[in-house]
């Protein structure tokens, strides 16, 4: 495998791996028939409540940084723009456009998430108000996690593809940071009631 090719599929499986992670605990944590409902007096303990506020933020911010960094503009970073132009480079271009097609619906979401992440996340912009951006925007939790199942999907037969047809996978869709993080808060709650 060429190693330019190696290395951004490396780094764009990270951010996609990192996206749908943070986004798995985020909404895990906060979202509405979620944990939030079944565990609210175990998060809203004295001892836990900040650890759980900090952590609702930061997967929250980190959710939108590691998406939009998955479609950069930067033409120095490795994103998925560029990783199509190696696929293509190194005889995969029926996989790149694969990957176009099955992204083409997500084009208006990936830009409204850039918009959000550039003026409330990586920049806080004077007299810009999250719920106006979010509406104005139309971005909904539902539709950032079918992004990233699609990306995970995406990127898992990529690596399949890398590794001769192996059956084993670092990435793909899953809901296993959900699961750790009901794990968790189980085991936060037999520990506060022991």
């Amino acid at each position: 495998m060429n190693q330019e090719l190696k290395e951004c599929f490396d780094n764009v499986k990270d951010s996609v791996n990192a996206a749908l992670g943070h986004y798995q605990i985020w909404f895990t944590l906060r979202g509405k028939g979620k944990a939030i409902d079944e565990y609210y007096d175990d998060m809203n303990d004295y001892r836990f409540v900040d650890f759980f506020r900090a952590s609702n933020i930061a997967h929250y911010k980190l959710m939108f940084i590691e998406t939009g960094c998955i479609f950069d503009t930067d033409d120095r970073t490795d994103r998925f723009r560029r990783l199509k132009e190696l696929m293509n480079e190194n005889g995969l271009s029926e996989l790149s456009e694969k990957f176009g097609d099955r992204l083409k619906p997500y084009k208006a979401l990936v830009s409204n998430i850039l918009t959000v992440r550039s003026k409330l996340i990586a920049h806080k912009e004077s007299g810009v108000e999250p719920p106006e951006l979010y509406q104005k925007h139309g971005i909904k939790p539902d539709d950032i996690k079918d992004l990233l199942l699609c990306l995970a999907a995406l990127m898992n037969e990529l690596e399949s593809e890398l590794n001769g047809g192996a059956s084993w996978s670092t990435i793909g869709p899953t809901e296993r940071w959900e699961k750790a993080t009901y794990g968790l808060l189980e085991v936060l709650r037999k520990g506060r009631n022991s």
